[in-house]
């Protein structure tokens, strides 16, 4: 058997790394990271090194998923992690990706997703070790403080400084990262250290030991109930408690059986069902004149206080694994009990509790309260929707009653801007995600290609508007879905015009010379806007443009049947007013 037949049986009965790249690697598959979403620059040579030897290494690796932009692949990561609850690894290319990334690592830290973010670090040597500096660009991109940029937006940063300790360092960034309330870690990787060649060894881990999230005090939970029990309109206003699936089902059984009201205030997941008795819809304020008790559950922003504030008396309680939001530089709202616990440890203690305390009588007289405020609701959205049943217009209201119409259960609809679900009815656990409280644009179309990889078997949507899939570098994500299979629909509302813009301005100065000129509103404009559907078509799926209301139900029903039967992407760019 000649030396490299040997070498090669060797690795297959023992896998071994020869470099700390290899290691890395290997130690990121080990610890739980399936995929290493990559834009990748001249500081990844070595982990392109250890993918090229990975069948002599013998080493499992994480699937390496390569996007064009650095938006791009922290977008994709963030949709991986919303949908399976698993932290990914992201890499991009030094000082200059860090800096394109770092709206999307906002998001992410705005939106609690755990995500090992990491950028190649520029090579620390002019000239001599392996790795060491070998183009121009070596000296422009170093910075004295690469991750200074992102420090107030990740929990923990570092420098890998050698590949004695690579496995105590990945542990203690993905522990950090996954601990309440999560968020992305930074990690710097030198191409020096990960070049640095290591004496073939087995590579062995495990994943870190990660702290479960806090349980609250049992005497704040009893004082909880007592003032449940005590109130006669109780509301429960919660923006993302349904991050967790599994809190959905006993949130929705605890307000059914104690007459509490539900709004999910601007929520970016389903954390209770649209057709429980009892939601209030998407916004508190037309109840606040009615509510003598508001819990507030993981809601940064329970209600706006320029917009309406509760009633004096009114008791508030807030609830989440981090209450008082300390990252917000400033949030006030006032409240007389603050109490540190993750849903999925309150829910079940509470409803525990008012077993103990409830009456038949307060039960029944809290229900009655919001049955009769979850009616209001209903006239309301019957009375937006009756124009348009009787003459059909290309509205957003009208798209999101289409939405209805068109859509399986067993969608996931990741939405950047349009859907409304005061028309919308999200149902099921899991099956809605929405931007960040942080907003920031382009996240929408990425954390979609992030969402079929992660569930091939569900159909994603897509819903956007043009100022939104602008933001998100559309011919990039096009091109992730055809390069990674990952073929999702794509609804656009298209308006020409950034409306957030315009109705911010008008808002600000409602009898201002913005208000009552011309529309679009100034810096609003878009047009001329391209041909949306041309983009999709560069990729090899299928665009369409529709500017009949009446036919939109019946294009998203086709368009979802070519994503399923053919496995092909398909945007529709829905001409809006």
């Amino acid at each position: 058997m000649t030396s490299k037949s040997a070498t090669r049986a060797a690795t297959a009965v023992e896998p071994r790394s020869e470099a700390v790249g290899e290691t890395f690697l290997a130690l990121l598959k080990q610890k739980g990271v399936d995929h290493l979403f990559i834009n990748s620059g001249t500081d990844s040579a070595p982990i392109a090194e250890a993918y090229a030897r990975q069948h002599l290494s013998g080493l499992d690796f994480p699937t390496p998923i390569i996007g064009t932009h650095e938006n791009l692949v922290v977008g994709m990561a963030h949709g991986y992690t919303m949908v399976t609850g698993r932290i990914q690894a992201v890499m991009v290319h030094v000082s200059v990706g860090a800096a394109n990334a770092v709206c999307g690592v906002m998001n992410a830290r705005r939106d609690e997703i755990p995500m090992l973010f990491m950028a190649g670090r520029t090579p620390l040597f002019e000239k001599g070790p392996l790795g060491a500096r070998s183009g121009a660009i070596h000296w422009a991109q170093e910075m004295y403080d690469q991750a200074g940029m992102l420090r107030e937006l990740v929990k923990w940063d570092y420098e890998l400084r050698s590949g004695i300790n690579v496995d105590e360092v990945l542990d203690r960034g993905l522990a950090l990262s996954q601990a309440a309330p999560a968020g992305p870690v930074y990690l710097t990787l030198p191409r020096e250290v990960l070049a640095e060649q290591t004496p073939p060894e087995p590579v062995e881990s495990r994943p870190p030991a990660v702290p479960a999230a806090p349980a609250p005090v049992p005497a704040d939970i009893d004082a909880l109930a007592d003032l449940i029990e005590s109130s006669r309109c109780p509301i429960l206003v919660t923006s993302a408690s349904g991050r967790d699936p599994s809190t959905v089902e006993p949130l929705a059984a605890l307000c059914e059986r104690f007459g509490i009201g539900i709004v999910e205030a601007k929520s970016r997941y389903v954390c209770a069902p649209a057709d429980h008795p009892y939601h209030l819809g998407q916004a508190v304020h037309p109840y606040l004149g009615d509510a003598d008790l508001l819990i507030c559950l993981e809601s940064e922003v329970p209600w706006l206080p320029g917009t309406r504030e509760p009633r004096p008396e009114t008791r508030i309680v807030h609830i989440g694994a981090d209450p008082l939001f300390r990252d917000y530089p400033i949030r006030s709202f006032r409240g007389e009990r603050f109490i540190t616990g993750a849903a999925a440890h309150v829910l079940g203690p509470l409803a525990q509790a008012l077993e103990a305390v409830s009456s038949d009588e307060g039960n029944e007289a809290r229900q009655a309260s919001a049955a009769r405020l979850a009616s209001t609701r209903a006239e309301r959205r019957a009375k937006r929707l009756a124009p348009l049943m009787a003459e059909p217009r290309m509205t957003k209201d009208w798209l999101n009653h289409c939405l209805n119409e068109a859509l399986p259960d067993d969608v996931i609809v990741v939405n950047e801007y349009w859907v409304d679900r005061e028309i919308y009815d999200a149902r099921r656990p899991g099956g809605f995600f929405m931007h960040s409280p942080a907003a920031g644009l382009g996240w929408g179309m990425p954390a979609a290609v992030g969402a079929a990889l992660a569930a091939p078997d569900q159909p994603v949507v897509c819903t956007l508007g043009d100022g939104a899939y602008l933001f998100g570098n559309p011919g990039a994500c096009h091109q992730a879905i055809a390069m990674h299979e990952a073929p999702l629909l794509t609804i656009l509302c298209n308006n020409a015009r950034w409306g957030a813009v315009q109705s911010s301005t008008i808002g600000v100065y409602p009898e201002g010379h913005a208000a009552r000129g011309p529309k679009p509103a100034p810096l609003s404009d878009l047009r001329p806007v391209p041909d949306f559907e041309k983009y999709c078509e560069a990729s090899g799926g299928y665009g369409e443009r529709v500017t009949d209301a009446a036919a939109l139900p019946d294009a998203i029903r086709r368009a979802l049947t070519t994503v399923r039967e053919e496995r092909r992407q398909v945007l529709l760019n829905v001409i809006c007013e």
